[in-house]
């Protein structure tokens, strides 16, 4: 009888555990998915791929290939590219002031007169008058000079009964020279702007280099921001995915009664959250799509505009050589804004020059040297007004002779002087430009200090983010360790959901803060590199 109730003892026994260690079961086997799960779901950067869009192309492209695409097609570099070109007809005008300038003329007179007195030849006399010409003047480059030259014919026929050569042909050459010797002598405004307008050229190259480099630093940047758009879509669906495995896991719990349904509460609100996140994070990679595509086209009907694009380059964690005197000494030698301060620099010297020049007094040389000539029928008259006798024939050509063999030369020198009393505009000139000079010259000191204080602080940030970086890395990991050791927890009954979703979240913000870092670090390269070349 006792043996036959110890065998009923431990049946019932045996039918009170099992239930519970199937429960258990199934309670570690959930926890143990969840840790697995955690396992499978390790996050490395760099490694996402772009949401899949209906209709679109994916295009992988290197940071490399978007820079030579933005080159050849970005709407700034193209629009910066014309002022060179506007620029080079600017010197052209400029240097249009020292070539010679033509003139020719052609015109004919008929002039009738009555007569009032005797001696006007007629009661009723008609001239005809053809005057034609040419002329031709030109302004030199060097001392200021300036040398013109006149040619000039004239063919009168008349009715008079005094003339004396009908018809009659005269002809003028005459040369002049112009020296300033004081004022507009070694500078003038025309000289000036030559000069200037050639440093203006160069101010131009500089300012296209300037755009290209700060086109390509551009989309360094937005290609490493549609990288980071693109991870942080990973990192919020992998987020997602693990609440939704805890979820169910949960639910599982739930309906072998090891857990109260209410717990489930917490976990469709971190699903419902996971799924808000994940949509901002779509719409921020849209974004930082469209700013990318926008600098690598010319128009929205390019069928890059319209892909999908995936940045292929991974980023690098290595720590480069970082040298702040020597990447200073570079900086200020060659970065196009203490460039172009330089040249600007040069402007104003010239224009000092010019407006010192220009408050000398005016003293002027002039020198010319003239010949004239007649020719036509030659005739005389019998007394005052009497029958006239062809004596000699003749025409234009007896005037042009008469030129060539120098047979009535006229030459004249000459000198002009002026000089304005008391404080004149030009003085007051002058003064403000030896203002503008120095204010030019400590523009440039400050430019050079601005340089070597963005240069300094670029480097020390490109120190400072890497260890930045380096920390991300560890509090991720951490981060991961602890919430596996905690779905450990959970599994056995010694953790909460409160716990896990709070661990869950922290491995998000973990990544999230990784992600940052490493774009940080990338762009601190980036701009300590922009910061030697350009502003």
């Amino acid at each position: 009888m006792n043996k036959q109730m110890s065998k009923i003892m431990v049946w019932a026994v045996v039918a009170a555990v099992m239930p519970v260690a199937a429960v258990t079961a199934q309670q570690q086997a959930a926890g143990t998915s969840g840790a697995q799960a955690l396992a499978q779901d390790q996050y490395v950067v760099g490694r996402a791929m772009p949401p899949e869009t209906p209709g679109a192309q994916r295009v992988d492209i290197s940071l490399e290939a978007a820079i030579s695409r933005a080159l050849e097609n970005n709407l700034d570099i193209v629009r910066e590219k014309l002022n060179p070109q506007m620029q080079d007809y600017s010197l052209q005008a400029a240097r249009a002031a020292f070539r010679p300038t033509l003139n020719g003329n052609l015109s004919y007179n008929n002039a009738s007169q009555q007569s009032t007195s005797q001696l006007d030849g007629g009661l009723r006399t008609t001239t005809q008058r053809t005057t034609f010409g040419s002329s031709m003047s030109q302004r030199l480059p060097w001392q200021g000079g300036q040398l013109s030259f006149n040619f000039s014919n004239n063919r009168t026929s008349t009715d008079n009964s005094f003339s004396t050569r009908n018809p009659n042909f005269s002809s003028n050459l005459s040369f002049q020279y112009t020296q300033p010797l004081l004022a507009g002598r070694t500078v003038d405004s025309q000289r000036n702007a030559l000069e200037t307008g050639q440093i203006q050229r160069q101010i131009t190259d500089i300012a296209l280099v300037g755009q290209i480099e700060n086109i390509k630093n551009q989309v360094r940047v937005a290609y490493w921001a549609l990288r980071q758009s693109i991870e942080a879509i990973e990192i919020q669906r992998k987020s997602l995915d693990l609440s939704r495995r805890n979820y169910d896991d949960n639910k599982t719990k739930v309906e072998v009664g090891t857990v109260a349904e209410i717990d489930l509460v917490q976990l469709e609100s971190q699903i419902a959250n996971g799924e808000q996140s994940l949509l901002a994070a779509e719409i921020a990679w849209r974004n930082a799509e469209i700013a990318f595509k926008r600098l690598l086209v010319g128009s929205t009907e390019d069928d890059f505009f319209r892909s999908t694009i995936n940045p292929t380059d991974l980023p690098s964690f290595e720590m480069p050589a970082v040298d702040i005197p020597a990447a200073v000494t570079r900086a200020i030698a060659q970065r196009a804004d203490i460039e172009t301060a330089r040249q600007n620099l040069k402007v104003s010297e010239l224009n000092l020059a010019l407006s010192k020049n220009s408050t000398m007094p005016s003293l002027g040389l002039t020198t010319s040297y003239a010949l004239a000539g007649v020719g036509g029928p030659l005739f005389s008259r019998s007394g005052l007004g009497g029958e006239a006798v062809l004596i000699e024939s003749g025409g234009y050509f007896d005037a042009l002779r008469s030129i060539t063999g120098i047979d009535t030369p006229t030459w004249q020198v000459g000198v002009n002087f002026t000089q304005p009393l008391g404080l004149s505009s030009q003085k007051a000139n002058h003064l403000r430009s030896e203002l503008s000079l120095e204010q030019q010259k400590t523009a440039l000191k400050k430019t050079e200090l601005d340089i070597e204080t963005a240069v300094t602080r670029a480097g020390l940030d490109v120190q400072s983010t890497y260890k930045q970086l380096l920390a991300a890395q560890k509090s991720r990991e951490a981060a991961e360790r602890t919430l596996n050791a905690e779905l450990t927890r959970f599994s056995v009954g010694m953790s909460t959901n409160f716990q896990v979703i709070s661990l869950q979240n922290a491995l998000t913000a973990a990544r999230n803060n990784e992600l940052s870092a490493v774009i940080r670090y990338i762009n601190a390269i980036a701009e300590f590199d922009r910061v030697q070349r350009i502003q």
